[in-house]
Parts: C-alpha cells; sequence; structure tokens
C-alpha cells in the first residue's frame, strides 16, 4: 500500500494494524517515497541461564537481587 504523509497521519492505528499483519505501507511525501512501514516479527524470546555466574557466586546466603546485580555489572 502507498499512503501520503496526510494519510498517514490520520490512518496510523490502522496502518499499524496492517504493518502487524504482514503488508509494507510505504509513505511518500510530495509524491516521493520517504518511508516504509513494515511489521516487526514476534518472537518469544528465550531466557538464558549465565552458568559461569551461578557457579561463581552460587555461595550459599546469596541472594537473587545480589546475583542480578553480578550478571548486569559484569556486562558492562
Amino acid at each position: 500500500m502507498i499512503a501520503n504523509v496526510r494519510t498517514a497521519k490520520a490512518r496510523l492505528s490502522e496502518l499499524l494494524a496492517r504493518a502487524a499483519a504482514g503488508e509494507e505501507i510505504v509513505i511518500t511525501s510530495d509524491g516521493k517515497p520517504k518511508a516504509k512501514l513494515v511489521g516487526i516479527p514476534a518472537h518469544q524470546a528465550r531466557y538464558r541461564v549465565n552458568r559461569r555466574l551461578l557457579t561463581a557466586t552460587g555461595k550459599p546466603g546469596t541472594s537473587a537481587e545480589d546475583l542480578v546485580r553480578l550478571d548486569r555489572d559484569s556486562r558492562d
């Protein structure tokens, strides 16, 4: 589908729904293509266990909050 800027502004919710359904929408300005609206494929992010972190800090009494903080700090 091709839509000009005015139409895209007025019907943004509809265009977003169509893009999410797999349709590509080209937005034009002054008759020239300026942008393309496409959906993002849905995927389920998998949780990955950081085994190195668990073995390095798996001391009794280590809280989940401390483990999360250590993991977050190790990414910097």
